[in-house]
């Protein structure tokens, strides 16, 4: 749908006529419609006026058939772990590692010996079914024997993210994007169109509510700012708190820097050899800004551990903090450890005290990262939308910084702001649970060079 807008630039025009909300307004109006009310929205040094209400109809999510995906062999199913890992994966659900949930239609499964099979195998008596993580596998003692194929059909609804768009020509219009699960991009613009909002539309959603709608803010309020505030706004943090490591860097010097953390810090979420990896793109955006200098990037990461296992690990080891963290006898040392979310504030104080009298009782300066949003069942949260962490431990970790004097890059504070930029923070989760794909790999290295003149 199209609807004619008016261009006026300078936005004192705007002073002639009725005056209109310079905050746009979009709500839903019906199961599948949106209604974006009249509005002036800054454009540079202009603004688009738009005089009468627009009503845009969004596509329900589209249901696939999948028919006949064959399956080798089927692992019995074990209720006892994680629902991605309690057996095989419906293969058009697989994310990076693990499973999209929530996007399987659980009474479509058929699971059958060949294609043609009229008489599938039983629920429950010949293979058991995940229905929110799509995996399944046989009953030991059912009709699917050890190392059997089998056959399966079933129904899912992919994601979507859609955009609202003010196009080149001056109208406003819906631009669907591409179905997906794991990680979901929105549509890219084309030419000089903009997006001002996008309409979150993941499997399974019956109706649109205001959950559904992202409207993207061109401004960044009032919101209030702190030394623990967003890192890019402090450009002297490495000044106060980094002084040895960011002196070596502009005297062109070799610095040495480990990046220590769980599997994010192993490129959890973009896997390869490395090239987008966080820390990485952290140390090439260090070497654009300081040419001269001689950056050494090191990485000592255990997926799936978290900092305290890391510093208990036996010596000699796979995981060894001193062979890994303080014998390369680093200048700066990152850490990131999503892992560690589960810690209260006693816990996190107590747990980084220690580690902060070993990095620097080695001579290094330290760099926390406070960590990504994960599943927000996994949070506690009802709404993609909030401003704060609601994490104990993130809430700590910035306090802790600031008493003890820690440079803190604050990836946590960036993700909570992607609802306000139209994104909803989960379609940057490329394994569905808690790995962050390129795009959050990117924020964490933007907050770490946010630290450095």
């Amino acid at each position: 749908m199209l609807t004619s807008i008016l261009w006026i630039g300078g936005l004192c025009a705007l002073g002639e006529g009725p005056s209109l909300p310079q905050e746009f307004s979009l709500e839903v109006v019906g199961p599948w419609t949106v209604e974006l009310a009249p509005a002036s929205i800054p454009q540079g040094d202009a603004a688009a006026v738009i005089r009468q209400p627009v009503r845009l109809d969004v596509a329900p999510p589209e249901p696939i058939e999948v028919f006949n995906e064959r399956h080798a062999g089927l692992p019995v199913f074990n209720e006892e772990t994680g629902g991605w890992l309690k057996g095989a994966r419906l293969n058009a659900l697989i994310t990076q590692e693990c499973t999209a949930t929530g996007l399987l239609r659980p009474d479509s499964v058929r699971v059958k010996a060949d294609p043609s099979a009229q008489d599938p195998f039983a629920l429950d008596t010949d293979f058991r079914l995940d229905p929110f993580w799509g995996t399944f596998g046989r009953v030991e003692g059912g009709a699917i024997a050890e190392n059997q194929a089998v056959f399966v059909d079933y129904v899912f609804e992919p994601c979507r993210l859609d955009s609202v768009v003010l196009t080149q020509d001056g109208d406003v219009r819906l631009v669907a994007g591409e179905p997906e699960v794991g990680s979901i991009t929105p549509p890219v613009a084309a030419g000089t169109d903009r997006a001002i909002a996008t309409i979150w539309v993941p499997g399974g959603t019956k109706e649109l509510t205001e959950e559904n709608l992202y409207r993207i803010e061109f401004s960044d309020g009032n919101r209030e700012t702190d030394e623990t505030g967003p890192p890019a706004k402090h450009r002297s943090v490495a000044e106060r708190l980094l002084p040895k490591t960011l002196a070596k860097l502009q005297a062109g010097q070799h610095v040495t820097i480990v990046a220590w953390g769980d599997s994010v810090t192993n490129g959890g979420g973009v896997g390869g050899a490395g090239e987008k990896w966080y820390q990485n793109l952290f140390a090439d955006l260090l070497r654009e800004r300081f040419p001269e200098a001689d950056i050494e990037m090191r990485t000592a990461a255990w997926p799936g551990a978290s900092s305290k296992m890391y510093l208990e690990a036996p010596r000699g080891s796979v995981h060894d903090f001193e062979r890994d963290v303080l014998e390369p006898n680093p200048d700066l040392v990152t850490i990131e450890f999503v892992n560690d979310a589960y810690l209260d504030e006693a816990g996190t104080n107590a747990h980084y005290g220690a580690i902060l009298d070993l990095l620097r009782g080695a001579g290094a300066e330290v760099v926390l990262i406070t960590p990504h949003l994960v599943r927000p069942d996994w949070m506690r949260v009802a709404s993609l939308k909030f401003d704060e962490d609601p994490r104990p431990y993130v809430q700590t970790l910035r306090a802790f910084a600031v008493e003890h004097d820690v440079a803190l890059a604050d990836a946590s504070r960036d993700w909570c702001a992607l609802w306000r930029q139209g994104i909803p923070y989960t379609t940057l989760l490329a394994n569905s649970i808690n790995h962050p794909d390129e795009r959050g790999h990117r924020i964490f290295a933007e907050s770490l060079i946010g630290l450095f003149p």
